[in-house]
């Protein structure tokens, strides 16, 4: 039969230091003493990999269940399009369970406004990326052209075009979509017109030309989303770059047609 046996005396007061731990003995017996270290000898160090895992908060995992579901989210929007996008399928590719997606995002709406958000978000900070690797000395107003059309002539902005198309008809949908399209086209405007420079920073003229960019581009991306080329119409983009040389002052009016110096 065994028995729990408590450290007496002197013993007793040098474990009330640490902690109270019970002894299994057997009748008759004392309780094994502990080992005790040399005097000088290093301590011995725990090896970081045997520690448990740190306990992540409620947040944490909220976080990251919210990004596992939007990057599901954006894959299916980018290779099955809105009309075959599914919250099942997003559910299966976050691994998640239902209740967990509807936690989150009651609503398909709400899920592919939330996804559009997060895929522009990451596509800002992939045009900023960009942005820092034009050369110096290559001519502002070319940069600012290839740029814009490197960010409007993607997957990314096809998927947003869907979007646009299928708000036409639902409003709630719209009325989702409009916010996260201001702050992603202010933040691709903002963007252009930091690849300008100073030069053009104080120029009144720069708004309403990066603005003219943006929509211009935009509509050749639509006109060639079907076939995935251009074609004669890639004539514009290169004619647009000497068009803003001549809107801004740097090119006479005739030299629209030729080619800018440099180029």
């Amino acid at each position: 039969m065994w028995t729990v046996c408590w450290p007496r005396g002197r013993s007793a007061r040098r474990v009330g230091r640490g902690r109270w731990d019970s002894v299994l003995t057997s009748p008759g017996t004392t309780a094994p003493a502990k080992p005790r270290r040399a005097r000088g000898s290093p301590v011995p160090r725990t090896d970081p990999a045997s520690q448990p895992p740190v306990r992540r908060t409620q947040e944490q995992r909220r976080t990251e269940t919210r990004a596992r579901l939007l990057d599901a989210a954006v894959e299916c929007l980018l290779e099955l399009g809105y009309s075959s996008m599914t919250v099942a399928e997003v559910q299966e590719r976050a691994g998640v369970a239902r209740g967990t997606l509807l936690h989150h995002f009651p609503t398909k709406n709400e899920l592919v406004v939330g996804a559009m958000g997060h895929l522009a978000a990451r596509r800002v900070d992939q045009f900023r990326a960009e942005a820092e690797l034009i050369p110096p000395a290559k001519d502002r107003l070319e940069a600012l052209v290839d740029l814009a059309w490197s960010g409007l002539h993607d997957p990314a902005f096809f998927s947003a075009a869907e979007l646009w198309v299928a708000a036409r008809t639902d409003p709630d949908l719209r009325a989702a979509l409009l916010p996260v399209e201001a702050v992603a086209f202010a933040d691709l405007q903002d963007g252009l017109t930091a690849v300008l420079g100073p030069a053009y920073a104080d120029d009144p003229r720069t708004p309403t030309l990066v603005g003219m960019t943006i929509d211009l581009l935009t509509g050749l991306s639509l006109a060639a989303m079907l076939t995935g080329d251009l074609g004669e119409r890639r004539k514009l983009l290169v004619r647009w770059k000497r068009a803003l040389g001549v809107l801004f002052g740097e090119l006479a009016p005739d030299e629209l047609v030729g080619p800018r110096p440099g180029s």
